[in-house]
């Protein structure tokens, strides 16, 4: 068993000095409609230490891209350790279908991996220099990890998306990252129809967009609310009061409540805790707590009906209301066919049932 174990550990030593491993790739639109590759690359030394380099090429095609980045390397480039695959927003716009059909086909890559978009070019922010910043391609991968696992990002895995692509009643969203001087940032959310980016909505809006695509038990949100309406007396005399609620637990139901509208009935339940209010309010008054809830259903639903506007304009049902549909109206007849054409005269009433637990900020 020790044998097999040493023969075990120099045969896969001597795999990862022979290959070069491929943890970020970007893509750009480059002249004459061809691609711009860009690899971040870990390089393994026999003493297993690894230093990462970048490398890019242009091409017709993803494949021939990398295989001209290939020439550039004394070693073969791996990408079953590809974690993240960033597409520049002129790509994106022009359309990814290619791109992630590309991706599936790939035996090596793994259906888990991150997709986003970059404002700009991705070329751009991967071989940008960061004070920081050791591995770029490691640090992009727990950036947006990290930030669906707390909500702050909306999760777009290539099976996700893959998914999302190949039926005629959704559509993906993708990340948008952007360079912020010496830092990289989730800026955002990109919206997408037959592949291509069609708009996109600001990181405020994350949490909202998430309310209404999927139930989650936690999340932080910063709501702007008039004083006028929580009828306190305020030390502070602006118009305008900020607050911060935390540990947000969502959850939603959809009820079609007209097949030729459509419309649906959307309710929203949501539990949190009050952990921030530039301003004095006894929120263990219960009347006053009450109004608070009452401000903070208004608030949220005007921001969800505001977004789900938005998608109606671009066309983009990343929300999955089409999948509602034909759940909910088994008789509907070439749903697939039609439901593009319905989307943008969709109705919503959006109801929003918020109820702070407890005080987080005077207890």
């Amino acid at each position: 068993m020790a044998i097999l174990i040493v023969l075990a550990g120099c045969a896969n030593r001597e795999i990862l000095e022979r290959t070069s491993l491929t943890t970020l790739l970007g893509y750009d639109l480059a002249e004459d409609d061809k691609l711009a590759a860009t690899a971040v690359i870990r390089q393994i030394n026999p003493d297993l230490e690894s230093k990462v380099e970048v490398q890019s090429a242009t091409e017709e095609t993803n494949r021939g891209a990398l295989m001209k980045i290939e020439l550039k390397t004394s070693k073969k480039i791996g990408v079953g350790q590809l974690r993240v695959a960033l597409f520049g927003e002129e790509l994106a716009k022009k359309g990814l279908d290619d791109s992630i059909h590309a991706l599936i086909m790939n035996p090596e890559v793994s259906n888990g991996i991150y997709l986003a978009v970059v404002e700009g070019k991705a070329n751009s922010l991967i071989e940008s220099k960061y004070k920081n910043i050791t591995d770029i391609g490691q640090h992009i991968f727990q950036l947006i990890d990290h930030n669906i696992e707390q909500n702050h990002a909306l999760s777009s895995t290539l099976h996700e998306v893959n998914r999302d692509n190949t039926t005629k009643l959704t559509n993906f969203s993708l990340p948008m990252l952007k360079k912020q001087g010496e830092f990289i940032e989730i800026s955002g959310i990109a919206l997408f129809n037959e592949g291509k980016m069609v708009g996109s909505l600001p990181s405020e809006d994350i949490l909202y967009a998430k309310m209404i695509r999927n139930d989650f038990q936690d999340g932080t949100l910063e709501l702007t609310l008039p004083s006028a309406t929580l009828k306190m007396e305020s030390t502070i005399s602006e118009e305008d009061i900020q607050i911060a609620i935390d540990s947000i637990k969502s959850t939603r139901k959809f009820k079609l409540v007209d097949t030729a509208v459509p419309e649906f009935n959307l309710t929203i339940d949501i539990e949190c805790l009050l952990q921030e209010i530039q301003s004095e309010l006894r929120v263990s008054d219960m009347k006053e707590q009450k109004n608070l809830e009452k401000q903070i259903n208004k608030k949220i639903e005007s921001e969800i009906k505001r977004i789900i506007q938005y998608s109606q304009e671009i066309d983009s049902d990343i929300f999955r209301f089409g999948e509602q549909y034909r759940a909910q109206n088994r008789q509907a007849k070439n749903i697939n066919e039609r439901w593009h054409e319905m989307y943008p005269d969709m109705k919503v009433n959006v109801t929003v049932n918020a109820k702070v637990l407890r005080d987080g900020v005077f207890q």
